[in-house]
């Protein structure tokens, strides 16, 4: 009969964990890549996807992967090879695995598409058939890892049934009580703290995810800002436009995959409307800005923010009409 807890030396258990630390070591892997081949003047000019759309989702990426990757490393830590294991635990560990591969997949099916679409062939080199054959070797390894998961997953599932603690927050606030020791006589009182952080601030953020995906979305966005600013000495308008884009982009992703995640177990069994609404309008005013090199023929900062913007606002008003339509429908079905 399933149990809540994986006993220590349990085959499935062992398998899973193997699954993990790959996938999470893939992505390491992949990120470190992509940044090195994006940074390097030598390597960047010379890639079929240099370019947007292609490169609006190499840029999230460098966010994006880092974050997963942490936040999964933590919690890898709480899994004691000599203790049992709460089935809670290492399903949400393979949830993360399985975003993380998710996204470097995607991130290659685009690079792929550029491949394909022969772009700036012009400039194409060896360093270009390098970058190529990394690609190839990725997209090998990361079907590799996705499957992997995908079995170890099956497995757990006969095994064992996920409870509902301990949640992404427990854990935290568990790894860093364990680690307040190493404070010495500061321990104490960094334990006190900790526990009314969690009575606190934990608590404000299980009532209000969305709010907090919200702050979390514009503080990851800040970095790209300085960076226009300290080194390109980007004007306002382009300044807002460096903000907006991954915020925008990190907003769409975080609601959605932490849901999935289930960092915070949601209060209620449907999305609010409005959430549903704000993750669309991020996710068309990304989409729409992605493709400025179509839709735009001269372009300057006015018209690049009003695309971003504008694709954002036709975004959520489709989906509030959409939603509506929806409801307006089950009523009818229902009463007939």
């Amino acid at each position: 009969m399933p149990s809540t807890e994986l006993a220590v030396g349990e085959r499935a258990r062992d398998r899973a964990g193997v699954a993990i630390v790959a996938s999470l070591t893939l992505a390491t892997v992949f990120a470190a890549l992509n940044w090195l081949s994006k940074e390097t003047p030598f390597l960047n000019l010379h890639q079929p996807w240099q370019d947007d759309p292609y490169d609006v989702v190499v840029s999230l990426d460098f966010v994006v992967l880092p974050l997963l990757v942490a936040t999964g490393a933590w919690r890898v830590l709480l899994c004691r090879r000599y203790a049992t294991l709460p089935a809670r635990r290492l399903v949400d560990l393979q949830r993360l695995c399985a975003v993380s591969v998710g996204v470097c997949l995607a991130t290659e099916l685009a690079e792929w598409v550029a491949v394909t679409l022969g772009l700036h062939r012009t400039a194409w080199t060896a360093a270009t058939a390098w970058q190529v054959a990394a690609l190839a070797g990725l997209t090998v390894a990361t079907i590799a890892a996705a499957l992997l998961l995908a079995e170890t997953a099956r497995g757990v599932r006969r095994l064992a049934i996920p409870s509902p603690q301990p949640d992404w927050l427990s854990d935290a606030m568990a790894l860093a009580l364990r680690a307040s020791p190493l404070l010495g006589r500061h321990a104490l009182r960094t334990q006190a703290g900790l526990r009314w952080f969690d009575a606190r601030a934990f608590t404000w953020v299980r009532r209000r995810p969305v709010a907090v995906a919200a702050l979390l979305s514009c503080a990851l966005a800040l970095p790209f800002v300085a960076a226009k600013v300290v080194l390109e000495g980007y004007p306002p308008a382009l300044v807002l436009l460096s903000f907006a884009l991954p915020a925008a982009g990190l907003f769409a992703f975080i609601v959605p995959v932490g849901r999935y995640l289930r960092i915070v177990e949601p209060r209620q069994a449907e999305t609010p409307g409005w959430a549903i609404a704000a993750v669309v309008a991020c996710a068309a005013g990304v989409t729409a800005f992605a493709f400025h090199d179509s839709l735009l023929g001269h372009q300057t900062a006015a018209g690049l923010n009003a695309l971003l913007f504008g694709g954002a606002l036709a975004g959520g008003v489709a989906s509030l009409a959409t939603q509506r339509a929806l409801r307006r429908l089950r009523s009818r079905t229902a009463a007939g």
